[in-house]
């Protein structure tokens, strides 16, 4: 799961079976042979990224952890983040 690989149709059946679904690579294997460089060097993050003084695999996790709804994790994340 990451923004270049939704999933919606897996996400959907899990949600209906009761199955938690978890991103394996959030960040989209960048860098390496198998993966894809298409979450780090997506302009969008990239400009939201630029906007919050972050980068970019700061701002793609909070969108995971926010997409999933892990309200702990996630509220610590916004608090120290943004």
């Amino acid at each position: 799961m990451n923004p270049s690989w939704h999933q919606g149709k897996l996400r959907e059946f899990c949600m209906k079976k009761g199955i938690h679904v978890c991103a394996w690579s959030p960040l989209g294997a960048y860098k390496v042979f198998w993966g894809s460089n298409a979450v780090m060097e997506n302009p969008i993050l990239q400009e939201i990224a630029e906007a919050r003084k972050k980068n970019v695999a700061q701002v793609q996790l909070i969108l995971y952890f926010k997409l999933f709804s892990i309200t702990t994790l996630n509220n610590l994340v916004l608090n120290k983040l943004f």
